[in-house]
């Protein structure tokens, strides 16, 4: 599925989300979202797009807003430069959101340690992540909110 620009395609889009919202797997994911697990693979594989009903039930389990699972996956029906260029997570940010998970292997203490460490790392550049995301915001106010029938 050819894209242009820098845009990913909606399965590499979907398979970063996953990560992100500390799936292990496409599986653990489509059992935690009542899916099969082979529709998710063919929505990773795009052999096959997910329905606006499945993207409405599955956007607040990946901490997604509806509009932006909408902008990926069909990009093609919201028109010229509709769909933003989706940046793809560093795979220690996958590393880091599994070590931070309630069910990480690594204990409570150790978790607590870690993240008290990350936060004073990250807290000069938050400001200025701010920022980008409100710059960014801004501009994405300007793509149609909702696909026409």
């Amino acid at each position: 599925m050819g894209q242009e620009g820098q845009s990913v395609g909606f399965g590499d889009y979907l398979r970063d989300a996953i990560h992100a919202a500390g799936f292990a797997t496409p599986t653990q994911f489509a059992r935690a979202v009542n899916t099969d697990p082979s529709v998710v693979l063919r929505w990773l594989s795009e052999e096959q797009r997910p329905t606006i009903r499945s993207l409405e039930r599955v956007a607040p389990t990946l901490r997604k807003s509806i509009n932006e699972m909408v902008s990926a996956a069909y990009p093609d029906r919201l028109g010229e430069g509709a769909r933003p260029a989706l940046a793809t997570l560093h795979p220690l940010g996958y590393e880091v959101g599994r070590i931070l998970a309630n069910d990480s292997p690594i204990s409570a203490e150790d978790r607590d340690a870690l993240l008290a460490v990350l936060n004073r790392m990250l807290e000069p550049y938050r400001r200025d992540m701010r920022k980008r995301r409100e710059r960014a915001k801004g501009d994405r106010s300007e793509f149609p909110s909702a696909i026409g029938a």
